[in-house]
Order: structure tokens, then C-alpha cells, then sequence
């Protein structure tokens, strides 16, 4: 089992600034403008982690001004190559092979736990980390990655700076999540519910960190030794369609559908831990707080009954699949574990996501400033060509959509004897192709 931080370490993390990294960013322009994300001299670009060692030995001294950029810079990075490695998860979801799945799906949410906790001054290395402070200035703390990045994930997620930077990062109709919670009759803190999700979805962080075994056995181990059991292509397709569904972007979010429902269990979990009973036992008086709260924050009274029968679930009742499929905890051999994986790590990416967004934000860096390396990574990936490059990026999601649709229409339409899976693939090998590629909603998902 993992062990505790000390609390020596847990000293060193509450130096965490995340404005030092916002200030930090902006300070990147200068760089960005020649098409760089650091310096050309920053000392950590190459061998990074053979110089932090070496810098961190007695009688040598961190270049805290380079390793403060370097770790700003690397926070939406971390993010783009978390929706990348969630992308392969579904490419080998699609081949059935469950294992590297799970594999990649691991390291997605490894990826966003990366992330998030940059944007926040805490940067995870090899064994030597580091923090940022508000004078960023940069201070070490150990610990094996594997096991010391779940440890500061669920201290940070404990934490009121946690709760915060979810209420901000999760808007629904243009309203954060912590404006609606403001307006709830029934307000209490979402300190607790920040906490229990991180720790709901980077669940995995923390199996594999307390058990190498069962990090070797998604990784290392032979795959065919047992026979397994395998979900039917509708299934399969089914998941794929829901998830892509949850991350279509609007004009006022760029998570719009799951935030909705993100929403919708904060409001029935502060319910329960302010009035002691759960929104189904007491559904009269939790739709009449939902009420007053929706007549608040909603402009538009015509859709005031609308989204009262939609939080309080008299519409649209049940939780989109991959939140259902997040909190539960199958054995290896059962043919959804890799699906709840997969689901853990895209809530784990949007919860990175938004962090991420608000950093560019906040540090003044657009998606001109940024353009040389998302340009190049659309083309790198085979998203687009050089003469159909989007005008915005959120225009990513036409194909996607196109993509749903044809799956969607193949599964509709064809008898279940002849849904095998290579005909599936073989009939539909662009959509499969362009539902493996993640990285778009890493795009239009940071708000470039």
C-alpha cells in the first residue's frame, strides 16, 4: 500500500501558487511569438530530468525562473497528450483489445492528473518534484510518480483552492457551477463533493499506485492465457457515440452536455448533505429549491420549466453513461472494466481541461499566440490538411458529429447477425478513425 504524505511534504504543497504559474505563462509570449513554447536556452527543455537531478544535488542550485516556465508550459501540453493517449484507449477499444485499453486509459488519466496539479504549482517528475510558489520559486519534494501523484491528487482535492477552480472551470448556460450552487435554497460547501469526484475518477491513479501487480498485469502480462468476454458491437459503439456526445462544444461552453449533468449531482449531493435526505426521498421540496434557483440564474423564463424537469430529473432521468460507468469497479476479466477506465480518465480530462482553459485565460495567451503548435498537431495527427484548416476550432466537432452519425446509422440499420466486428470496422473505418482522435476535443476543450 502507498503510504501518506509526510508532513514535510504537505508543508511544501501549500507554497502551490497558481497565480506564480499564470504569471509564469504570460511571460512564455515573448517565446511563443518565434514559435516556441520555452526558451531556446531554458535549461530543463533538454534532459530534463537528468538536470533536476543534478540541480537539486547539495551545492548545486534550481534555475527557478526556467523550471517555473517550464512547468507552466507544461500543463496544457500534459492535457493535449492526455486526450491523445484517450484516443488510442478507444482506438484498441474499437479492436476489442481490452488490455492495451486499459493500459492507455491509465496513463490518460496519469496524464490529466499531470495537468491539473501544473496548473496549480505542483509539477510530478520522476522522483524529484517540485512546486512553484507566489515568488516562483521552486521547491522539491519526493516520491515514486506512480504513487506520490495520487497522494498530492487527493490532498489538493480535499483542499478549498480545489473546490474553487471546479466551480469556476464547470459552466453550464454561461453560468458556473459556482454561481448556481450560490443561488441554491439548499447551499452548503462543495468543498466535499470536489473532493469525492477526483477521488471517484482518478480511482485508477490510486489502485495502481498502492498495487505494481495489477499495473504489470494491464501492461506486461500475456494476454490470452484466460479466455475473456467481450462486449457485442452495439455495445462497443453505443459508448464511443455517448462519450463523444458528453464533449460537444457550444457557444457558451465548451463542454456543455456533461456539465449539465455534472451540475445536476452537485445540486442532489449538497441537497443530502445539507437537508439529511437524498433529492428522491424529499422530490418536492428539492424541486421547489431547484426552482428558486433556476428563476436566479436563468434569463430566459420561457426555459424555466425546462431545466427545473431536467435537474430535477422528471426529463432526461438517468446519468450519461460514462459517469454510470466512473464509479464502478469491475474485476479485469470483465469485459466494461476498461470502458470504466476510459470513463474515469475522460471526467479526470475535463476536470484538466478547465484548469487548463482558465490558465490561458487568465495569462492572456490566445489561439493566435499558440497557433504555430496546434496547427502543426492538427496536421501531425492527420485532422486536417494543410488547405482545411478550421476557422475556429470548436468547427472540429462537424466531423465528429458526421462520425456519431454513421455509427449510429450502421448500428440502427444493420441486423445483429451481420454486426461482427469486422464488418463494423471494415464499413466503418473513417468514422472509427475520427472518433480515435481525441486530441480535437483537447482543441476546441482549452478554448483555442
Amino acid at each position: 500500500m502507498s503510504t501518506r504524505l509526510s508532513g514535510v511534504t504537505k508543508t511544501t504543497l501549500k507554497k502551490a501558487s497558481r497565480d506564480a504559474v499564470e504569471e509564469s505563462f504570460s511571460l512564455l509570449k515573448r517565446h511563443l511569438k518565434k514559435s516556441r513554447w520555452i526558451g531556446v536556452g531554458n535549461r530543463y527543455s533538454p534532459n530534463t530530468i537528468d538536470r533536476l537531478h543534478s540541480d537539486s544535488r547539495p551545492g548545486r542550485n534550481i534555475n527557478h525562473q526556467h523550471l517555473s516556465q517550464y512547468i507552466a508550459a507544461s500543463a496544457p501540453l500534459h492535457c493535449a497528450d492526455g486526450w491523445a493517449l484517450l484516443g488510442r484507449a478507444l482506438d484498441c477499444h474499437f479492436r476489442r483489445d481490452q488490455d492495451s485499453a486499459r493500459h492507455f486509459a491509465y496513463y490518460a488519466e496519469l496524464r490529466a492528473a499531470f495537468a491539473l496539479l501544473a496548473t496549480e504549482g505542483i509539477a510530478i517528475f520522476n522522483r524529484d518534484h517540485f512546486v512553484v510558489d507566489h515568488r516562483k520559486q521552486c521547491f522539491k519534494f519526493g516520491g515514486s510518480t506512480h504513487q506520490v501523484v495520487w497522494q498530492v491528487l487527493e490532498h489538493w482535492g480535499g483542499l478549498k483552492r480545489c473546490a474553487n477552480l471546479l466551480g469556476l472551470s464547470i459552466q453550464v448556460n454561461g453560468v458556473t457551477l459556482r454561481e448556481w450552487l450560490d443561488h441554491f435554497a439548499a447551499s452548503g460547501s462543495f468543498r466535499a463533493i470536489g473532493s469525492r469526484w477526483l477521488r471517484t475518477w482518478g480511482l485508477d491513479l490510486r489502485v495502481f499506485a498502492d498495487d505494481q501487480e495489477v499495473r504489470n498485469e494491464a501492461s506486461y502480462r500475456p494476454t490470452k492465457l484466460l479466455p475473456r468476454s467481450f462486449l457485442d458491437v452495439k455495445d462497443s459503439a453505443d459508448f464511443v457515440c455517448a462519450l463523444w456526445a458528453l464533449c460537444e462544444p457550444s457557444a457558451q461552453s465548451q463542454f456543455e452536455g456533461l456539465d449539465r449533468y455534472l451540475l445536476r449531482l452537485a445540486l442532489e449531493e449538497t441537497f443530502r448533505g445539507v437537508r439529511g435526505t437524498t433529492a428522491t426521498m424529499a422530490g418536492a421540496q428539492f424541486r421547489s429549491d431547484i426552482k428558486a434557483m433556476v428563476s436566479q440564474v436563468v434569463s430566459d423564463a420561457a426555459t424555466h420549466s425546462t431545466w427545473v424537469d431536467f435537474l430535477a430529473r422528471a426529463t432526461d432521468a438517468d446519468d450519461p453513461i460514462i459517469v454510470a460507468e466512473a464509479g464502478q469497479t469491475d474485476s479485469v476479466d470483465s469485459p466494461r472494466q476498461h470502458l470504466q477506465m476510459i470513463s474515469r480518465a475522460a471526467l479526470l480530462l475535463r476536470v484538466a481541461t478547465g484548469a487548463n482553459s482558465r490558465l490561458l485565460k487568465e495569462s492572456g495567451v490566445s489561439a493566435d499566440d499558440l497557433k504555430f503548435w496546434w496547427s502543426a498537431l492538427g496536421e501531425e495527427r492527420g485532422l486536417w490538411d494543410k488547405t482545411s484548416e478550421p476557422v475556429e476550432l470548436r468547427d472540429l466537432w462537424a466531423d465528429a458529429e458526421l462520425a456519431l452519425k454513421g455509427l449510429k446509422e450502421w448500428t440502427a440499420t444493420t441486423t445483429a447477425p451481420n454486426r461482427t466486428l469486422g464488418r463494423w470496422r471494415q464499413e466503418n473505418s473513417y468514422d472509427i478513425a475520427v472518433l480515435g482522435g481525441c486530441e480535437r476535443i483537447a482543441l476546441w476543450g482549452l478554448g483555442l
